[in-house]
């Protein structure tokens, strides 16, 4: 291939991993489907060289993509990898975006059948502000809270004691963190997902916050309604981050 080939391909290349990173794709798992995209067949020592991922965490991210039909795995000794027919992909996004409109549709008509109020999502900007509401949604919290951090650490003090209280309280705390946090939180339960990045919480199931990682802004809202719809994605990648 040429060098003008070359470049097209990692454009190519780069183009297709924004896109997938925005239908909710994590990074290794792009990294993963580009590089099964580039060749005909890998294997997981092969993707390990391409992509610079553990073998462990290759061998989790590969299942969950046959899982869904995106991967078609050979047995063997070493089992081999490759991207299913692109149709299957095409195929399974369509459906997920119609049934997203769809939806979304109802939930328009709903709202203008029963003349509910808009929900309204507030934005909190400045880190010194949106760490304040980050502890003050813990600090009320009465049954749950589900937290997802990169690192529990660098939230803080403030943070941690107020997870700590509430623990104290009875209150039910889960996470998702990109590493395994040391703070000690009694019945604190922790799932790691190596890729997370953004800062979300939701409370009792009530009030949910999404910030940026370096808390410079955040979107919140004390809606129900919106607040079970992130906490239901937030249980979903739960259930697919793994256990410590």
């Amino acid at each position: 291939m040429n060098l003008s080939g070359l470049k097209t391909a990692d454009e190519i290349s780069t183009r297709a991993g924004v896109t997938l990173r925005e239908l909710g794709f994590g990074a290794h798992e792009t990294a993963v489907i580009l590089a099964l995209n580039s060749r005909e067949c890998a294997t997981v020592s092969d993707l390990a060289d391409e992509t610079g991922i553990h073998h462990a965490n290759l061998y989790s991210i590969l299942d969950a993509l046959v899982g869904k039909g995106f991967v078609v795995v050979q047995q063997g000794r070493p089992k081999v990898y490759r991207f299913a027919p692109l149709s299957h992909l095409k195929e399974s996004l369509a459906s997920k975006l119609k049934q997203l409109f769809e939806d979304l549709t109802r939930l328009q008509e709903s709202r203008l059948s029963t003349n509910a109020l808009p929900a309204l999502i507030y934005t909190i900007r400045g880190a010194g502000d949106v760490m304040a509401k980050i502890i003050s949604m813990i600090s009320k919290s009465k049954k749950t809270i589900l937290l997802v951090a990169p690192i529990l650490e660098d939230l803080g003090v403030g943070v941690s004691d107020a997870l700590k209280d509430a623990a104290n309280r009875g209150v039910k705390i889960s996470s998702i963190l990109g590493i395994k946090s040391d703070i000690r939180i009694p019945n604190f339960q922790q799932h790691i997902k190596e890729d997370t990045l953004a800062i979300d919480i939701v409370i009792d199931s009530e009030e949910g916050l999404i910030s940026m990682p370096d808390l410079s802004v955040c979107g919140w809202t004390d809606n129900p309604l919106i607040s079970m719809q992130l906490e239901g994605f937030l249980e979903q990648t739960w259930q697919m981050s793994r256990k410590v």
